[in-house]
Order: C-alpha cells, then sequence, then structure tokens
C-alpha cells in the first residue's frame, strides 16, 4: 500500500458480521485525524473524506484522509495522509490505535531511503513471543526493509532483505506470529515477527500461483490460501498441512484442498473469509456480496463503496501500550461552527 493512499477502510468484528453490515453507514465510516494541539493524539472522526479549505489558506485538521495498515488483538494501525497540506513537511502519520479504549500512539518516522523512493507495502502485527506489536515496511523499488518495534519504539532495518515484494502492495494477514502475503514474482512469502527474518518463495498449491486474484487467509486455526476463477466463478481453499515451511531452508510447502465452490456465476475475486464460513465476495460489476458456506446462500452487502483490501478483521481488546495517549474526540466542523456561532451571540 503506498504513503499516500487515501482508502478509507472499515473494521469488521468477527463475533458480528451480520450486526457489522447492518450498521454499516452509521458505525464504521471512520475518518482517523491528528488533533489540533498535540500533534501526537490521534482524533476518529466521523465526517466523509473531503479535504477542507480555510479562507485565509491555513492548515486544517478536518476531513484528512486515512488508510488502515492492519489489526490484531485489538489494536489497529492506521496511516494519515498530510499530502495535501505543505505546511506539514510531511506526508503522512502513522499511530497504533485501540478504538476500545480511545487511546493511541504516534509511530516515530522511518529512515527514508535514499534513491528517494516510497511506494512501499506495510505489515502489522503481533509479536506473541517478545509481547511486543510490530510494523514492517518494505520498498517495492530496492526490496529493502524495515520494521518498527513498539516496545523499543524504534525503526531498524531488516537484513537479509526480501527477494519478493507483496502483491497489490499488501499483506493479506496476520497468523501465528507471520505477516503473509501473496509474492508479485512467485510463492507465498512471509515475515516472521519474532525474528524478524522474511522467508520467500513458498510454493503454492493448484492455480493459486498463476492466479492474479489469490489472497492468504486463516481457516480454522491454519494458514489458508484461497481464489477463484475469473471466468466461471469456481472458488477453491487450501490449508497448509503444516508450517514447517515457514522455518526457511527451502522446505516445501504441502496444501490440501478443503473447499471447490462453483456458484456458477463470474467473480472478481474473493475479497475475505470471516468466522470460518462467510466468503466476502465481489462480483465482475464491483458488487459485494456474501456466500454462507453452511447455508449454501448468497447476501447482498450494501453500504457505502470501499476499495479492494479496505474490509478487515478486528477483535476487541483492552492492550495498553507504553507511549498511548487517550484520544481526542473531535466535534464536526458544522458543530465547532454552530458552538462558535453560540459563543460569539452569548458575547453579544
Amino acid at each position: 500500500m503506498g504513503e499516500n493512499s487515501k482508502n478509507k477502510r472499515t473494521i469488521k468484528s468477527t463475533e458480528a458480521w451480520e450486526k457489522l453490515m447492518s450498521n454499516f453507514t452509521d458505525d464504521l465510516w471512520i475518518e482517523l485525524m491528528i488533533a489540533a494541539k498535540d500533534d501526537q493524539v490521534l482524533i476518529v472522526h466521523g465526517e466523509s473524506h473531503e479535504l477542507e479549505e480555510v479562507d485565509d489558506g491555513s492548515f486544517s485538521l478536518f476531513h484528512l484522509g486515512s488508510a488502515r495498515i492492519c489489526s490484531d488483538c485489538g489494536i489497529v494501525c492506521v496511516s494519515v495522509d498530510l499530502s495535501d497540506w505543505p505546511v506539514t513537511k510531511k506526508d503522512f502519520d502513522m499511530y497504533l490505535w485501540n478504538p476500545a479504549t480511545r487511546h493511541s500512539k504516534l509511530i516515530p518516522p522511518y529512515t527514508k531511503p535514499d534513491d528517494g523512493s516510497t511506494s512501499g507495502a506495510f505489515g502489522f502485527g503481533f509479536d506473541h513471543i517478545d509481547l511486543d506489536f510490530k510494523l514492517v515496511k518494505v520498498l517495492s523499488r530496492s526490496l529493502s526493509a524495515q520494521v518498527y518495534s513498539s516496545n523499543r519504539n524504534v525503526w531498524r532495518n531488516i537484513q537479509p532483505k526480501p527477494i519478493d515484494f507483496p502483491q497489490g502492495n499488501i499483506f493479506d494477514v496476520c497468523f501465528h506470529g507471520f505477516l503473509f502475503a501473496i509474492g508479485k514474482n512467485s510463492g507465498m512469502m512471509a515475515f516472521d515477527l519474532n525474528k524478524e527474518l522474511f522467508i520467500c518463495d513458498i510454493n503454492l498449491p493448484g492455480d493459486a500461483q498463476s492466479s492474479l486474484k489469490t489472497r492468504v487467509c486463516d481457516f480454522k486455526d491454519t494458514v489458508a490460501v484461497m481464489f477463484s476463477n475469473m471466468v466461471n466463478g469456481k472458488i477453491q481453499l487450501w490449508t497448509l498441512d503444516d508450517e514447517a515451511c515457514l522455518c526457511g531452508g527451502g522446505v516445501k510447502a504441502l496444501w490440501t484442498n478443503v473447499l471447490s465452490i462453483d456458484l456458477g456465476v463470474p467473480l472478481n475475486f474473493v475479497e475475505g473469509l470471516f468466522n470460518n464460513f462467510q466468503l466476502l465476495l465481489v462480483n465482475r460489476d464491483g458488487d459485494r456480496f456474501m456466500y454462507d458456506l453452511t447455508k449454501k446462500v448468497t447476501t447482498n452487502v450494501t453500504g457505502p463503496y470501499f476499495e479492494t483490501g479496505e474490509i478487515f478483521k478486528y477483535t476487541e481488546s483492552l492492550f495498553l501500550l507504553e507511549g498511548f495517549k487517550r484520544i481526542k474526540w473531535a466535534a464536526s466542523s458544522m458543530r465547532l461552527q454552530d458552538s462558535s456561532d453560540s459563543d460569539e451571540e452569548m458575547d453579544e
């Protein structure tokens, strides 16, 4: 995912998917912004994504674009776009955010490469061994990589560099202490959050390698890949037999085909798997719908438009990290204006 992405992101609770969809507009149209008086505190704001011009040309903190990176163990990593505001002298800020406790932490900037390249992929997850939330960035041009540790609050370079780059500029999932993605060149790639090492070129099953829409997911506590045939809509899901291939050394991955579904309609791709039995699908027209693996029924998904990969799982937790600050919740700009007008009337 590029740093200047202004895509909105939504959060999906694994325990309340249907409720989430029914309240899509009211509860999940969320923007993330920095506070006006403290640039280390994140504001969660619920207005649409429109940059607000200020009459005197000064910097407005309302309506800044934001993009999720990922969520794990109740902590969400987000990037707030500042590229349209030169006065900030930076393109973006990144935060760790706990929506349940309403706390956030500003992540320090990473070291920019000498070649000036900025396009890259971010991945975020929890190191269960060191009890540490980590953020990894891989640059697409040089394949140089850095990792941020919330415990140490610093970035450091990763050596050796990965030999591949995440397809679509995204890591699909964090699972069992690894970040997973489909490599742009070949195979699946994984990042060991504890050892801070990349394992690349993990062989994929069946037609997964030839499909541009293959996604890594977790299925019944197992690493899995899913993909669809764009012509006939046939969906396949394969699970990894064991995780020996994640130890490196070129161990061949063994896969088992556990699902093969023919919906009889053309699909664009399979976007997600939730609750182990609900597939989120996108048809050729770009419309989303759910397919229940148990009931064998489909349900249309209505709500705001989101780009590919903007829907992800979120599980509530009460994690409080060192450096967390209480979020200042912003009133809308309209309410702020109304309040200001009322104050002026009272002064008169």
